[in-house]
C-alpha cells in the first residue's frame, strides 16, 4: 500500500494550556510573512540581527550588502573548491577545517538611491523557498529565493536596474536576443577571470550598459523587468532564462511493502522560457536518486557547492527522487546490517538472560527521578531514554515482570513530570517564531530557547515515550491524554510534516534539500546553519518513526522512514567518509568524520572539546546513542574504516564513558568483540556513558548474535 505524505497536519489544535504563551525576546526582523517561521533553514539569517549574514540557496551564497553610503542591495557569489581555505595550519594533513572565502561580492542587485534608506522585508518564508523585497520608497526589487535555483533573479519595479561588483567587470558585451525574442543576453568576465551570464527580460525598452569597472546600469527606469545572473555560459541557461521559481512544494510517498519511497520538489514558477522550464541545481545525494525523466534533462553543467561537493544543473521545474531499501521494518528490536548477524529472540539463552538480569537488577536501583529531573531538556531527555531502554530490556528481553514493575513506574513518573511541565525549566509557547522553547536564557541548555538542537533534545523525549507506550499502550491516553499531548506537541515542534499547522513550521530541523537536519537556530552566523551530531539527528527521526508506530499514524511513521532512507545516503556523503569519498577534499576526509558541518565550512571539532586522549569526542558525538537504527546508517565498512584509522589506537586509554560509547559502536562491525567487552567480569562503571545502560548494550549485542 502506498502512503501519501505531508498531506495532513498531526493537529491544528493549540499547544496544551500549561505551556505559557509569550513573545520571543528576539523577534524576527522585518518579517511580513504569515504563519510559523522557519528557524533552522538558510533563509532564517535574513530575519536576524542587521540582516547582512549570508544565506546559501545553493550553489550561490547571497547577503544583504550595506557597504558605504550607496549601492546597498542583495549581493551574491559562488566559490569553487579551488578556493577552499584549509586551517589552522594550511599545510596540515589532514586539515582540521576548511571554509569558503566569505562575502566576495561578485555581483550585487541595487538601484540608484539604494542606501541607508533601504528596507529589506521577508514577504514569504517556506521550508525550501522565501521571497525578499528591497525597497527605498520609490521602487522595489523582489528576490525570489529557492534551494537549487539556477539563476539569481531580481524583479525590478519602478527603478533603474543596476548591478555592481567589488571584484570588478573586466569585460562586458551584449551577446544578443534569446528566449524567442523575449530576453537580452549579456556576457561578463570579472577581474578574477570568471565568466558570468546576465539575462534581461520583460522590458524591451531598456538595455544594460557598462558604466565603469564596478557598475552595469540600465539605460533607463523600468516599470517592470527581470534581471537574472548565473555563473558560466551554456545553451542550457539560454533555454531556461526568463523563468524563475517563486515557491517550492514538497511532496512524497512510501510503499512500505517494497521498502521504497519517492519525494519531489515542485518549483512554482513565473515568467516564460524557451524550454518551458527553469534550471535547478542538484546536490550529489539527489543525483544518485533522481528519476530517469529528470536525468534526461541534465544540462551538462557542474558547479561546486560550499561543503557538499559538485552540483549538477537540470532544465526542469521539478526534482523527483526515488529512495530504495527504506528501514520500514526496523522497529524496537535489535537490528544489524553486519554480515552473518541478525536478530533472533533465541539468541537470548538462559545464561545470557541471567547476565543481563544481574546487570539490570542493579541499574534499576539507580535514582531515576533524580537523574531525570535536570535543568536541561537535552540531558533530561537522555536520562529518560536511558531508563526507557532499561524498561524495554526487562519487559521484552528478560520478560521479568518483577523487574519491570520496579522500573516502569519510575520512568513513567519521570516522563509525566515533563509532560505536566513541572521540570526545573518549564517549556513555553513562543508566539513570535511559533514553537515550544525552554524558559532558559539563550546561552543555557545549548540555546534551546533560540531554537538550537530541538530535534536532539525532543527526540530523546519522544523515543523514550514511544518505548514506554510500546510496553503499556494505554499509558499515552491516561490522565486526560497527558503524555500523548505532550509528545504530540514536541513532534509538531521539530518534525511537523505539514505546512498547514498554524502553530508550528513544517519540519523545523530536517532540511529536505540538504538531506539531513540543521541544529543551529536563531543565532546569526557568518558560516550558516550547522550540525555537530549526525547520530542524534537520525535518532530524532527514528523517534518519529517509533512514535508514529505506537499511535498508529502511518503517515508520520512512513515520512520518518523516508527521511532515514535519505539520510543513509546524505550522511555517508557529507558527514561520514569512507576511503572512496571523492566529493570532498582528501585532506579533510582523512579525518573520517565531519565534526561540525556548516553551510560554508566543515570543522573537525565539537562545541565542547576534542577528547582526553585523542579526538574521541569528535567521533563519539556522531555515534550516540547506539540503537537498532545505528547499523542502518553507519554501515560496517565505514565503522571499521573509522575504527582502524582513528580509534583502535586510543580506545583503551580513554578514562571515562566515551570508551563505552566507542566500544558499543564497534559492535556495528564486530558484535563479538563488543560483546566480550561489555560482558566481562572485571566491569568498571566509570567506563560507560551516563546516557546509556550496560543492560541495553548487552541486550542489543546478544540479540544480534554477538554472544555466540
Amino acid at each position: 500500500m502506498v502512503v501519501d505524505l505531508f498531506q495532513n497536519p498531526l493537529s491544528t489544535s493549540e499547544p496544551p494550556a500549561h505551556f505559557k504563551r509569550k513573545p520571543h525576546s528576539q523577534p524576527p526582523v522585518n518579517s511580513a510573512a504569515n504563519g510559523p517561521l522557519q528557524t533552522n533553514n538558510t533563509f532564517n539569517n535574513l530575519l536576524l540581527d542587521d540582516q547582512t549574514f549570508p544565506i546559501w540557496p545553493l550553489p550561490y551564497s547571497m547577503w544583504v550588502c550595506k557597504d558605504g553610503d550607496a549601492d546597498w542591495g542583495m549581493a551574491l557569489n559562488h566559490t569553487d573548491s579551488s578556493q577552499y581555505v584549509f586551517g589552522p595550519d594550511p599545510n596540515q594533513d589532514p586539515a582540521q577545517f576548511f571554509f569558503n572565502p566569505p562575502k566576495i561580492k561578485s555581483f550585487a542587485f541595487t538601484a540608484p538611491g539604494f542606501g541607508n534608506n533601504l528596507k529589506v522585508t521577508t514577504v514569504k518564508s517556506g521550508k525550501l523557498s522565501a521571497l525578499v523585497q528591497l525597497e527605498n520608497g520609490q521602487g522595489r526589487i523582489s528576490m525570489p529565493l529557492a534551494y537549487g535555483m539556477g539563476f539569481v533573479t531580481g524583479i525590478y519595479e519602478n527603478l533603474v536596474p543596476v548591478l555592481t561588483s567589488q571584484v570588478g567587470f573586466m569585460e562586458f558585451k551584449k551577446v544578443g536576443i534569446v528566449n524567442q525574442n523575449r530576453t537580452a543576453k549579456y556576457s561578463v568576465k570579472l577581474f578574477d577571470q570568471k565568466t558570468w551570464s546576465i539575462y534581461l527580460s520583460g522590458d524591451p525598452n531598456i538595455d544594460l550598459r557598462l558604466a565603469d569597472n564596478n557598475h552595469i546600469v540600465a539605460s533607463g527606469s523600468s516599470k517592470l523587468c527581470v534581471v537574472q545572473v548565473c555563473k558560466g555560459d551554456s545553451p542550457a541557461y539560454d533555454d531556461a532564462c526568463g523563468m524563475y521559481p517563486i515557491s517550492v512544494k514538497l511532496s512524497g510517498s512510501v510503499d512500505a511493502e517494497r521498502k521504497s519511497g519517492k519525494y519531489s520538489f515542485k518549483y512554482d514558477t513565473h515568467g516564460s522560457s524557451n524550454s518551458g522550464s527553469s534550471l535547478v541545481w542538484c546536490l550529489p545525494h539527489h543525483q544518485v536518486m533522481l528519476s530517469p525523466d529528470i536525468k534526461k534533462r541534465d544540462s551538462g553543467m557542474q558547479l561546486d557547492s560550499p561543503t557538499n561537493g559538485p552540483m549538477r544543473g537540470y532544465v526542469t521545474n521539478e526534482l523527483e527522487m526515488t529512495v530504495q531499501n527504506l528501514p520500514t521494518d526496523i522497529g524496537f528490536e535489535p537490528w544489524t546490517s553486519v554480515d552473518g548477524f541478525s536478530f533472533d529472540a533465541n539468541n537470548f539463552t538462559p545464561e545470557i538472560k541471567q547476565l543481563i538480569g544481574q546487570v539490570a537488577s542493579q541499574e534499576i536501583e539507580q535514582d531515576v527521578a533524580g537523574q531525570c529531573d535536570l535543568d536541561s531538556m537535552y540531558f533530561g531527555g537522555k536520562q529518560l531514554d536511558k531508563y526507557a531502554y532499561l524498561a524495554l530490556v526487562t519487559h521484552f528481553v528478560l520478560q521479568d515482570q518483577e523487574l519491570t514493575n520496579k522500573i516502569l513506574p519510575k520512568i513513567k513518573a519521570a516522563i509525566e513530570k515533563y509532560a505536566s511541565n513541572c521540570q526545573q525549566h518549564p517549556l513555553c509557547y513562543d508566539e513570535s517564531w511559533k514553537g515550544v522553547i525552554s524558559d532558559t536564557p539563550p546561552d543555557q541548555d545549548f540555546g534551546n530557547s533560540n531554537y538550537n538542537d530541538h530535534h536532539f533534545h525532543y527526540g530523546y523525549h519522544i523515543h523514550a515515550i514511544a518505548i514506554v507506550a510500546r510496553i503499556d499502550p494505554g499509558w499515552l491516553s491516561a490522565n486526560n491524554n497527558l503524555v500523548h499531548d505532550y509528545a504530540m506537541t514536541l513532534v509538531r515542534d521539530y518534525g511537523n510534516p505539514s505546512d498547514n499547522d498554524p502553530f508550528f513550521p513544517q519540519f523545523r530541523n530536517f532540511d529536505w534539500f540538504h538531506g539531513h537536519s540543521f541544529a543551529h537556530g536563531i543565532f546569526p552566523s557568518g558560516d550558516g546553519k550547522n550540525e555537530e551530531s549526525s547520530s542524534e539527528d537520525y535518532h530524532s527521526v527514528y523517534a518519529l518513526k517509533l512514535f508514529g508506530n505506537v499511535i498508529g499514524n502511518q503517515e508520520l511513521e512512513m515520512a520518518a522512514a523516508l527521511m532515514l532512507g535519505i539520510m543513509k545516503t546524505s550522511l555517508n556523503m557529507y558527514m561520514m567518509y569512507t576511503s572512496d569519498n571523492e566529493l570532498l577534499p582528501k585532506r579533510f576526509t582523512a579525518n573520517k568524520v565531519s565534526g561540525i558541518l556548516f553551510e560554508n565550512k566543515i570543522d573537525f571539532a565539537t562545541f565542547f572539546g576534542r577528547g582526553t586522549v585523542g579526538d574521541e569526542y569528535v567521533h563519539g558525538i556522531h555515534m550516540i546513542p547506539i540503537t537498532p537504527m545505528s547499523s542502518y546508517i553507519r554501515g560496517s565498512r565505514y565503522v571499521k574504516e573509522e575504527w582502524d584509522a582513528k580509534l583502535a589506537g586510543i580506545v583503551d586509554k580513554i578514562p571515562d564513558g566515551w570508551q563505552g560509547i566507542l566500544k558499543l559502536n564497534a559492535g556495528l562491525f564486530d558484535p563479538r568483540y563488543s560483546w566480550k567487552w561489555f560482558s566481562r567480569n572485571d566491569w568498571q562503571d566509570n567506563l560507560i556513558d551516563p546516557g546509556m545502560t550496560r543492560s541495553w548494550a548487552l541486550a542489543y549485542l546478544a540479540g544480534i548474535g554477538g554472544a555466540k
